[in-house]
């Protein structure tokens, strides 16, 4: 089911934040943003307004975050609570933010905006569909292998995916009992 989102005339970070929070948006989801959107308005601004503006700066850390952060801390274990949600996570990136960077709008025409963000949604659909088919296999391995670390782990990265936190947290808890740990962990990348 596709995401409820508002048609604006014009766009803040925030908003678009805001946004990104309702389509759940997983870490491939915001590097395709980054990418599109990001990245364009980074290029702007640096141009406009320096390296050393306040916007510039926040948005680098954005673009880090969209690009590597977010799914670093998926892979590493770091979002495995079942309060760590794409929203949460997201939210602890805006936190501390300042209100000049939140409120900072994007100068791109709204309507690619609210098409890159269509596009987005889509693909977190798609995304979905595609990780049920891997997390019926990732199963069926550990019915085999139900002393495998790596699997459990690989299983709660699937489970986080498709939004199921509860399992998710469950999964690696039973990773970590079973040593799962960063240095050892099979999964560099999702």
């Amino acid at each position: 089911m596709a995401a409820k989102l508002p048609k604006r005339k014009l766009y803040t970070v925030k908003d678009l934040m805001n946004d990104l929070k309702k389509i759940d948006a997983t870490p491939s989801v915001l590097y395709s943003v980054g990418s599109e959107l990001v990245y364009r308005e980074l290029d702007w601004c640096r141009k406009t307004l320096g390296d050393d503006h306040l916007v510039t700066q926040n948005l680098v850390a954005l673009m880090d975050f969209m690009q590597h952060d977010y799914e670093s801390q998926l892979v590493t274990g770091e979002l495995w609570k079942v309060k760590d949600t794409p929203k949460s996570a997201i939210n602890a990136f805006m936190r501390d933010r300042p209100e000049e960077f939140q409120s900072h709008c994007i100068g791109i025409l709204s309507e690619q905006i609210q098409e890159v963000l269509q596009n987005a949604d889509k693909s977190r659909r798609e995304e979905k569909k595609q990780y049920k088919k891997l997390e019926k296999r990732v199963r069926a391995e550990l019915k085999a292998d139900k002393k495998n670390p790596n699997l459990w782990n690989k299983l709660r990265v699937l489970l986080w995916i498709l939004g199921k936190h509860n399992e998710s947290s469950e999964a690696f808890k039973t990773a970590k009992d079973l040593g799962w740990s960063i240095e050892s962990s099979t999964l560099v990348a999702i």
